[in-house]
């Protein structure tokens, strides 16, 4: 098979083309490169990658495709109340837009790349419930908003000729050949090894749906392989655990401290936006049979030991995307 990856340079993205090259897929990465494709440079040879605007791309794009993995987007709460507008011509317009191309070429199966933010609105519980895919959502923010809108579209395009798999995926931590150091653990992780302190905003209330790389990378690949009576035209969860954001703090100041004997403080701090929301995974443990593929400790280290091996990466604003992609914003690069 042969697999279009959009955003195949990036953050999943690289770590998800490595995975299907070493499966024995054929992979077409599809990818604007504005974080670069150092990430993938052990690999060009073996794949094809087309440097490219989801927004512009011509439909020769899906010549001798089997199927689609559609990651390219705006990732980011920042960015995306930055320019809301942009945000919707990426992640909403674009995604649309590709999908229209992939079913005028006979490409069946398409899997996109949602959020479980979707599910924070404004009349979410203090201590929120977990929320099912059938559950009624209300985004409110540009980002969420955009990806509601993609998945949407990409339902009323659903047909016996067109079956798509939407993702609505957690925070994602864990290590990638192109790494972020704007997400939670991975901040978190970073932080610990470089200031020995960790900031924890809205009082450490907040709860949050996490997915290790790892698992969600096993998902995209299990994504091609499940029939798709199973899983076309569906939604589904990617969560690993949900976490109250102040139990991960503590979770990595003990475990730095057992295994580093460093002692890490944890600061509290009131501000912050409420991004407050639970996720259940039992559907994708039921149709994908899922099963994490490690614990948080494993993880936590294999980012610690990359850190300890590249400190300058942690300043470079190349592994930031709100920071990179609202630079370029501003100065029309984007």
């Amino acid at each position: 098979m042969r697999i279009l990856i959009t955003g195949g340079a990036g953050y999943v993205g690289s770590l998800l083309t490595h995975n299907l090259l070493n499966k024995g897929y054929d992979v077409r990465v599809l990818d604007k490169l504005i974080f670069t494709d150092n990430s993938l440079k052990d690999i060009k040879d073996k794949i094809e990658i087309v440097k490219g605007d989801t927004r512009i791309i011509g439909p020769e794009i899906m010549d001798n495709i089997d199927a689609v993995i559609h990651l390219a987007g705006f990732s980011t709460e920042p960015t995306s109340q930055y320019s809301p507008r942009y945000t919707d011509l990426v992640n909403h317009l674009a995604t649309e837009r590709i999908a229209k191309m992939a079913k005028e070429k006979g490409v069946k199966r398409f899997i996109f790349a949602s959020s479980c933010s979707v599910y924070f609105s404004y009349d979410t519980l203090f201590i929120p419930d977990y929320y099912k895919e059938t559950d009624t959502v209300n985004p409110i923010s540009a980002y969420s908003l955009s990806k509601r809108a993609a998945e949407e579209a990409l339902l009323e395009l659903t047909d016996e000729h067109f079956q798509p798999i939407i993702f609505r995926k957690g925070t994602i931590y864990g290590f990638s050949p192109r790494m972020r150091y704007d997400l939670v653990l991975n901040s978190f992780t970073k932080d610990a090894f470089s200031l020995q302190k960790l900031t924890v905003n809205c009082n450490g209330e907040v709860w949050r749906p996490l997915a290790d790389i790892q698992d969600v990378v096993w998902a995209y690949t299990k994504a091609l392989e499940v029939p798709l009576e199973k899983a076309g035209g569906k939604i589904f969860n990617i969560c690993s655990e949900n976490w109250n954001i102040l139990d991960l703090a503590k979770k990595v100041q003990k475990v730095v401290k057992e295994k580093k004997n460093i002692d890490v403080k944890i600061e509290i701090q009131q501000k912050g936006i409420v991004r407050n929301y639970k996720a259940d995974n039992s559907l994708l443990k039921q149709v994908f049979d899922f099963t994490p593929l490690r614990n948080l400790e494993d993880a936590i280290f294999e980012l610690w030991d990359w850190i300890e091996k590249h400190p300058d990466d942690i300043l470079n604003p190349l592994y930031y995307n709100d920071k990179l992609e609202i630079k370029l914003l501003e100065t029309g690069q984007l």
